[in-house]
């Protein structure tokens, strides 16, 4: 991830530890410049290309945005604790059907390209520090999770974060049981009203 600003630490492109011990946020301090975001303002998640060297899209897949509000380590270590605010099911970072030999942004005319997206801030979220997550699930490959993190600061929200699923979570032997499927794209058993 490089919009929004990642945690230092917190975006190594290499997925979470299969056991979960570094989930959240690779184990990254969560702290940080805050990236103020208001309720209803547009967002841009994009992806560092490396220069064109970032070409492990995994054949896409789906992926979060969520928010958690939680100080505490243990408490963001518990997946309900984290809120969805934009699933994206598919194409995620990529349509590409595996790897690409060159990072180059969408649109391309083959697909072999990384998109970003454009998702916004909805109502439900709760005033003051927050660290945003995005979250992806490879369609190719192990069966993975990847996580990069961000400091933000939310302002106009209704504070109606019980009303947002909680984060999906996956591959991570000590968070849960759950595994995804090789060659689909996950669909969210609860992706929120944000797809």
């Amino acid at each position: 991830m490089s919009s929004p600003q990642p945690i230092p630490g917190s975006n190594p492109k290499d997925p979470l530890d299969a056991s979960g011990s570094n989930f959240p946020c690779h184990g990254a301090t969560t702290g940080g410049t805050k990236q103020p975001m208001a309720a209803g303002s547009s967002q841009t998640l994009a992806f560092d290309l490396g220069n064109g060297a970032n070409t492990a899209v995994h054949g896409g897949g789906s992926c979060q945005i969520s928010l958690t509000y939680e100080t505490d380590a243990a408490k963001q270590k518990d997946p309900a604790n984290w809120k969805v605010i934009h699933s994206f099911v598919g194409g995620c970072p990529s349509n590409a059907m595996g790897n690409l030999g060159t990072a180059v942004p969408c649109p391309a005319s083959d697909n072999k390209c990384v998109n970003s997206f454009n998702f916004s801030i909805p109502p439900e979220v709760k005033n003051g520090d927050a660290i945003l997550a995005w979250t992806w699930f490879n369609n190719i490959g192990n069966r993975e999770m990847y996580m990069n993190c961000a400091s933000v600061s939310i302002t106009g929200g209704q504070d109606k974060m019980d009303s947002l699923p909680s984060m999906f979570v996956a591959n991570l032997a000590n968070i849960n049981t759950c595994k995804t499927t090789e060659q689909f794209n996950t669909n969210f058993p609860n992706p929120g009203n944000y797809v």
